[in-house]
């Protein structure tokens, strides 16, 4: 579609054939856009459905948009779990909005032994909300229909627990040491194409020693990223576009 694009946040309100675009929204159109009475606009709502719509109030507090059609997409397979050591600095705004472009389904932030980041409370709180914007923007820059699903970040014992309750997938760690097979052909050799895939990428000193043998007592099989050691960023970029590769192969 033509025109402009936004993003149907949950505080939007939709009801039949028309949608009322929250407060950030509504600025973001009509004031910074400079979106008209009659514009066309797409809607994404991060989960799978683009909205064909039209302002019919261009209201830079509640703008209201008639909806013309709907089209669903389907997510598609393997569903990605990036499994995330949070870096420093802004290398996470960068990772999240490559994992948005990409296609991942998840985005699991952990807390590692030798990471330098350690949040909690208010701080942490205000860095979630900056990283869901990111992915929001992500998402309307490209158009994309499905947004990752975030999760709260955890250390890495909490989450490798809970990790060991969750339903069957292909779990693979990037790792540095100790690995001989290469990621895209640890997927290609598969019996069967995964459903799901679970992905750890370490933080820039690596996951420790102990962490490496408690995920591969877990049966997180590691898998070899190229030839040369990668920043963290990077090695995100690295396997999901691999694993987006694998998808339409």
């Amino acid at each position: 579609m033509a025109g402009y694009r936004s993003f149907l946040f949950p505080e939007a309100e939709l009801g039949s054939g028309y949608a009322v675009l929250d407060a950030r929204e509504s600025h973001h159109l009509v004031r910074v856009f400079r979106a008209p009475v009659g514009a066309e606009v797409e809607l994404l709502d991060g989960q799978g459905r683009c909205y064909a719509a039209r302002i019919v109030e261009a209201d830079a507090k509640r703008a209201r948009l008639a909806i013309e059609s709907i089209k669903e997409h389907k997510r598609q397979r393997p569903e990605v779990t990036l499994v995330q050591a949070v870096p420093k600095g802004k290398a996470m705004d960068l990772i999240l909005r490559m994992a948005s472009e990409l296609g991942a389904a998840a985005i699991q932030p952990i807390f590692t032994a030798q990471g330098e980041v350690q949040l909690s409370g208010d701080r942490l709180a205000t860095k979630l909300g900056k990283w869901r914007l990111t992915m929001v923007e992500a998402c309307k820059q490209c158009g994309l229909p499905w947004m990752p699903e975030l999760k709260a970040p955890l250390s890495f014992e909490t989450w490798l627990e809970q990790d060991k309750g969750s339903p069957a997938a292909l779990r693979l760690v990037a790792g540095l040491v100790g690995v001989s097979r290469p990621l895209l052909e640890v997927i290609e050799t598969q019996p069967e194409a995964p459903q799901t895939v679970r992905i750890a990428v370490g933080p820039e000193g690596d996951f420790s020693v102990a962490e490496y043998a408690d995920l591969s007592a877990a049966d997180w099989q590691a898998v070899q990223l190229g030839t040369n050691v990668l920043r963290a960023e990077t090695a995100a970029a690295y396997v999901l576009s691999v694993l987006d590769q694998a998808k339409r192969t």
